[in-house]
């Protein structure tokens, strides 16, 4: 899909989450023990690593805007920032004894998420948001 420049960076980060996602479902299906347990080392240093950040640039440069300028659409933003909690909250509690309905539980729902984000709420963003907005998108610097 063509985004705006603005939007290109969270869009490929999209794109590298549905691929872990689906290769994370993999293992939560038909994984051998020590597959769960190198998937829940994985989610933990993916999201550590990258998707908390990620979560934090979509809510800080997107969803804050939605709620302040956008209220029409704070429904969709308000269901993607449920989303952003449930695996906050999944991915710390990850453990062998219930990995393989985790692991497929998160990747279900980073799969879902994903593709709304793309489909739904990147080009509403793309028709909305002012050029300033965008630019804002573009040069998010997360907090330490």
């Amino acid at each position: 899909m063509k985004r705006v420049a603005q939007l290109q960076d969270l869009s490929r980060e999209h794109q590298a989450s549905l691929v872990i996602a689906k290769k994370i479902a993999e293992v939560a299906r038909q994984g051998t023990e020590a597959e769960l347990l190198e998937s829940i080392e994985t989610v933990k240093d993916y999201y550590e690593k990258e998707l908390e950040v990620h979560f934090q640039h979509e809510e800080r440069t997107i969803f804050a805007p939605i709620y302040k300028d956008y209220q029409d659409h704070i429904a969709l933003a308000t269901g993607l920032l449920k989303e952003h909690g449930f695996m906050r909250m999944l991915v710390p509690a990850l453990k062998i004894e219930t990995a393989r309905k985790d692991l497929a539980d998160f990747a279900e729902v980073l799969q879902n998420h994903t593709r709304v984000e793309e489909r739904e709420l990147f080009p509403l963003v793309e028709s909305l948001f002012s050029k300033a907005q965008l630019d804002a998108v573009l040069n998010f610097v997360p907090l330490d």
